[in-house]
């Protein structure tokens, strides 16, 4: 990763909805090509708390056309623990920009939210509060670098090729594969869902969304900005309240999926007990499999022998199992973060 020395300058970078900084780059009309296409790898990761290791993968799309008024950025990102615990969740996103309004998908809701952009935002927001730092070779194409504490973008005729983040060790990374220019990008292809669209105001909605979880690399974003110019004493002293707010969202989710896991887990064992054969068996544990699929990323278990001593040294499994995670509920309804959660965890 990269190394600067600290610029106490602020660091002003809107939020918008479900964007991200990647996001924010895109609101404009001041590309200096008049079309073309972008694909971006995504990574990242780092240690989150004590035995507990986050790892992000995924990938991105940038198609535009008429020298950015019209841009569409997709994503698809994967977030991943391991050690104390096991968690997968998967993010997808699709925002367009057309002229002066930006169209967010929420695929969880099946809507799409419209807001306006505010006049007067620019690419040039992008580099408020950096400083340039050379330039690099991105996918073939020299890029000019900006970068403050914590954040490093490198930009091609306006357009971002590489956006690193990172903050005690968590980093997040989103890189350009391939760049094609000025081909045709057609309406067609800066196309969005049709889901119903709800327009928001400006500055004031009454529209209530359901918040849903955000990747790392939004709150990444977000306390850098709160961070910035901050003494670095300071921020060090509160190093594990920032990590515990990076991992706040797969806190959340694991303290309510774990206590659901263990009363599925009795449900398909008392099932287990009264099953006949394999094919009931495996109705049995088909809740479980479903509940696996929201933390790991593993194939189903099927149980391909139902005798006397696959029966009892699948029951046996079972009780164990059972004993262990009842025997750090208590541990775990009082977490209050994913520090706490993951000790829990790791006894």
């Amino acid at each position: 990763m990269f190394k600067i020395h600290k610029i106490i300058v602020a660091f002003l970078l809107l939020y918008t909805g479900a964007s991200s900084l990647f996001a924010n780059d895109n609101q404009t009309e001041e590309y200096k090509l008049k079309s073309g296409v972008v694909i971006y790898s995504i990574s990242g990761g780092g240690v989150l708390a004590p035995d507990l290791n986050l790892t992000i993968t995924g990938e991105g799309k940038l198609r535009f056309r008429d020298w950015g008024k019209v841009a569409l950025v997709e994503e698809q990102i994967e977030e991943s623990t391991s050690g104390a615990f096991r968690n997968i969740e998967k993010f997808t996103k699709c925002i367009k920009y057309d002229k002066r309004q930006q169209f967010n998908v929420d695929y969880d809701q099946e809507i799409i939210l419209e807001r306006p952009i505010p006049k007067g935002r620019g690419l040039e927001d992008l580099t408020v509060g950096m400083l340039p730092h050379g330039k690099e070779v991105i996918a073939g194409r020299n890029c000019e670098v900006w970068a403050k504490e914590g954040v490093r973008v490198c930009l091609y005729k306006g357009i971002p090729l590489l956006i690193e983040k990172e903050l005690f060790g968590i980093h997040y990374e989103k890189k350009a594969l391939w760049v094609e220019e000025n081909i045709d990008v057609a309406t067609e292809q800066c196309s969005i869902p049709n889901f119903p669209v709800q327009k928001i105001a400006l500055f004031k909605t009454s529209i209530k969304q359901k918040k849903g979880y955000a990747e790392v690399s939004k709150y990444l974003s977000k306390i850098l900005d709160e961070i910035s110019g901050k003494s670095s004493l300071n921020i060090k002293k509160h190093k594990q309240y920032y990590l515990d707010r990076l991992g706040q969202h797969i806190f959340e989710r694991q303290k309510a999926l774990l206590p659901k896991m263990l009363e599925s887990m009795k449900r398909a064992r008392e099932c287990l007990q009264g099953a006949d054969d394999s094919l009931e068996a495996n109705d049995c544990i088909e809740e479980i499999n479903r509940f696996k699929a929201k933390m790991v990323k593993e194939d189903e278990n099927n149980i391909d022998t139902w005798d006397v001593a696959a029966k009892n040294k699948i029951l046996d499994e079972f009780d164990e199992n059972i004993a262990v995670l009842e025997s750090r509920m208590k541990c775990i309804r009082a977490a209050k973060n994913i520090t706490d959660l993951s000790s829990c965890m790791s006894r």
